[in-house]
């Protein structure tokens, strides 16, 4: 409990390698199913999070077999496969330029979709379609409007889906969320919500304050038109196909607001069980860098309304210190957090996670309490489902309905307007300025859903 919350998500992530094991499953598993055989998969994006996350644990597992990888920089998608090999044996993994190939084998049971946010959801639509079991990274969509074509694509394949929203598959956080759905702070009323924005890591970019404008040629490593994809061609800079390019570019990202905030969200919509459902009125402010390649929302405090009367605030990390040290011990370690606030207390991620009452952290659920799904560690547990056919502990429903807050929010807080959301259509009401903000252009050379 005295550790902080940062070092209890590197803790979790490294036991997690160790200790990772199968889900019970409740029905036998036999022929190409069964456990005993290994699952071919796909790691499409070999950055940070592909190489050092996804590649790191799938392959300590023995149940698994990656056999290829995909990435728009040759030297990436070259080390990922030399060091998978060296592993392996020599030739087992094979490296491409365009994911499209690897979609094309059938022997690749599941893909990993590590790629940039712009890329989340139409590879997600294009490997449910060709049969693939889809595991993609946060958050899901740059182009709200391709989220029905990815349930669609999911369900009628009947494919596995796991959003990347690992917090749910910790066993802290699934604790504090089972405190809130069983009333031990009393009856929810509002949640807190807040992340970092784009100046969280402005020492990092190679351009100040945001990134740099001026072009330069194309490094001869990079496919910088398949970086792109979809989305509309811009000048290369020395800032633009980069981890923060990726993060906070606005062709190709909504930045924070969506990229971290969606964890926090994810454990809100869990908290107020509502992985059915989006708040239906958002109303607040914000602000964008005016200079810089790095223009996603950097300022944001929005609130946003749910049917059944819960309010939840969502707001970027500087705007929130004030609200939050309300009732934080400190602000020691602010970039991202969540707080619940019920009739008899609050309880919180934040600052190591707390509460008003720290005896909750002691509490022994009653066994007519209800029990939240064990995941022991979320790669595992896509693996495990993928076997088993079950739903893993993040599925595409759930993404779809919490990746709508942050685009919902930003809008709120690019426009200013009152902002009223139908959760049944799935569509802003009485607002088509607003509304065509939800979907973006694209290239049709990139289409591939």
């Amino acid at each position: 409990m005295n550790s902080t919350r940062r070092e209890f998500i590197k803790s979790a992530v490294a036991l997690s390698t160790v200790f990772a094991v199968p889900n019970i499953l409740t029905e036998p598993l036999f022929g190409a199913a069964a456990p005993s055989n290994k699952v071919n998969v796909a790691q499409i994006g070999c950055g940070g999070i592909g190489s050092h996350y996804h590649i790191r644990i799938l392959s300590g597992m023995p149940d698994v077999r990656i056999v290829a990888v995909a990435d728009a920089y040759k030297s990436r998608r070259d080390a990922a496969a030399a060091k998978l090999n060296a592993q392996y044996g020599e030739g087992t993994v094979t490296t491409y330029a365009d994911f499209r190939e690897i979609l094309a084998r059938p022997d690749v049971d599941a893909v990993i979709i590590g790629a940039h946010d712009n890329w989340h959801t139409p590879m997600s639509i294009a490997a449910a379609k060709a049969g693939k079991d889809v595991y993609c990274q946060k958050p899901l969509a740059l182009d709200y409007s391709l989220t029905p074509s990815l349930r669609k694509a999911i369900r009628e394949k009947k494919r596995v889906f796991q959003f990347g929203t690992q917090m749910r598959s910790m066993g802290r956080y699934r604790q504090m969320v089972q405190l809130v759905r069983n009333g031990y702070i009393g009856q929810l009323q509002r949640i807190d919500v807040w992340c970092r924005d784009v100046s969280f890591n402005i020492d990092q970019y190679q351009g100040k304050p945001y990134g740099s404008t001026t072009t330069v040629p194309v490094p001869a490593d990079l496919d910088f038109d398949a970086w792109m994809g979809p989305s509309l061609m811009v000048p290369y800079t020395v800032d633009r196909a980069t981890r923060w390019g990726g993060y906070h570019c606005p062709e190709t990202s909504l930045g924070f607001i969506a990229g971290c905030g969606i964890h926090e969200l994810g454990l809100a919509q869990w908290g107020n069980k509502s992985d059915h459902t989006s708040p239906i009125r958002y109303e607040g402010s914000g602000s964008v860098p005016k200079e810089g390649v790095f223009r996603t929302t950097e300022r944001w405090d929005v609130t946003c309304d749910y049917e059944n009367g819960v309010k939840l605030r969502y707001m970027d990390f500087r705007t929130a210190k004030a609200v939050a040290t309300q009732y934080l011990p400190s602000w020691n370690h602010p970039e991202d957090g969540v707080t619940f606030h019920g009739t008899e207390g609050w309880i919180s991620d934040a600052e190591g996670f707390c509460a008003s009452n720290k005896a909750l952290w002691k509490m022994t659920f009653k066994p007519s309490d209800e029990q939240l799904m064990v995941s022991p560690e979320h790669n595992r547990n896509f693996i495990d489902c993928v076997k088993s056919r079950q739903e893993t502990i993040c599925p595409v429903e759930m993404a779809i309905r919490c990746d709508a807050i942050a685009h919902l929010t930003n809008i709120a807080a690019r426009t200013g307007r009152v902002i009223h959301w139908d959760p049944q259509r799935e569509e802003i009401i009485g607002d088509p300025t607003a509304a065509r903000l939800l979907a973006r252009p694209y290239r049709s050379k990139w289409r591939v859903w």
